[in-house]
């Protein structure tokens, strides 16, 4: 019996498959960290937050819709500009998964013909919760890594 009760795989298959899923995963994971410069990102998010929490008070103080809808616009160009920059990584990554998913994947020497469904099925769902684990590790280290920045900005500042 495998790990998976549903999937009856050799055991040296499933353990291959997973290792290929996480290896996929970190490689993701590297390259879209590459693709987009999270740093960018968190100013542009910051930028926004700022801009949209002004546009509130604005909005609460009843000011001139041309204010408002100047201010709007502001934020526009960054949420264009943010969503670029996380299209660009899933414009590789989806490819990448597709390949490996249809090709690689199926076409593996393992001894396992007639279980493809059952390979497919482990990988995807190893991908799958490994890929979670990597994006709250990956959100907890940004979010600490932009906290030590503030930090550190925030002691460079004289008083």
């Amino acid at each position: 019996m495998g790990i998976i009760p549903v999937i009856s795989l050799p055991m040296g298959a499933e353990v291959v498959i997973i290792a290929i899923g996480i290896c996929y995963t970190l490689l993701s994971v590297f390259l879209q960290r590459k693709l987009t410069n999270p740093k960018k990102l968190r100013d542009i998010q910051n930028r926004m937050k700022q801009l949209t929490k002004e546009m509130n008070e604005m909005t609460k103080a009843n000011a001139p819709k041309e204010q408002i809808m100047a201010k709007q616009s502001e934020i526009m160009p960054l949420m264009g500009e943010s969503m670029r920059a996380q299209l660009k990584s899933t414009f590789v990554l989806l490819p990448m998964f597709v390949v490996f998913y249809y090709l690689f994947i199926p076409n593996l020497p393992l001894g396992i013909s007639g279980a493809v469904a059952s390979v497919k099925t482990l990988f995807f769902i190893t991908v799958f919760a490994f890929g979670m684990v990597m994006l709250v590790v990956t959100t907890l280290y940004d979010r600490r890594k932009a906290r030590m920045e503030t930090l550190r900005a925030q002691s460079a500042v004289p008083q």
